[in-house]
């Protein structure tokens, strides 16, 4: 088997078609299928684990705690499988990380703070395991063209608000792309012949 994918753009094609609600499913005919705005300000306040203290308070005690419970065969396993299957490390450390905050093991930001350490541990999992395992739940290049405003809208928005400045790109780039003339080919000065001028022509007989 292959060892751990380096590749952080590395995707499992399996992997992505799961994440496209089923169709003819609840979540694909229904997007809005969620409790109304305001609904928690009904509840009684301090019911919730994540309204009581947190159990783990520091970093380092919330990480020895998940990985002692990672590190159990059973669960080792079905974490394996879950890499195996193409499912990517970082969608397993978000669950991980939100369930124990909705428990009430850490608070957030102590959830946040286990996120890189919990990485690293399931990568070197994988490479033990010689796991082509997945980093990212969307690539880096994919991640970063999404939060980019794309050519063609700022080409609109600059046409709205800097027609100038649109217009004298349009002009440069016509420039540019048009295509460039042949040049005219010098004929030697001893090929053309001189022009004979009525004192120079020979007279006719």
């Amino acid at each position: 088997m292959p060892l751990f994918n380096p590749d952080p753009n590395y995707r499992n094609p399996d992997f992505e078609k799961r994440l496209v609600p089923e169709q003819g499913s609840v979540e694909a005919l229904d997007v809005l299928n969620a409790p109304p705005p305001g609904h928690s300000l009904t509840d009684a306040p301090g019911e919730a684990p994540w309204e009581r203290p947190a159990i783990h308070s520091k970093p380092e005690e919330a990480l020895s705690f998940v990985i002692e419970k990672v590190e159990d065969p059973d669960t080792e396993e079905n974490f394996l499988k879950l890499m195996v299957s193409g499912t990517p490390i970082e969608a397993i450390i978000n669950t991980i990380v939100f369930t124990g905050f909705s428990e009430g093991y850490w608070t957030p930001d102590v959830g946040e703070m286990i996120k890189l350490p919990l990485a690293l541990h399931f990568i070197g999992l994988a490479v033990e395991n010689n796991i082509p395992a997945t980093a990212f739940n969307i690539a880096p290049e994919d991640k970063r063209r999404q939060n980019q405003i794309s050519d063609q809208d700022m080409m609109h928005m600059m046409g709205e608000r800097r027609p100038d400045i649109l217009n004298d790109i349009t002009f440069a780039a016509d420039l540019i792309n048009k295509p460039a003339q042949e040049p005219v080919e010098e004929v030697p000065s001893d090929v053309i012949p001189e022009e004979e001028s009525f004192l120079t022509a020979e007279e006719e007989i």
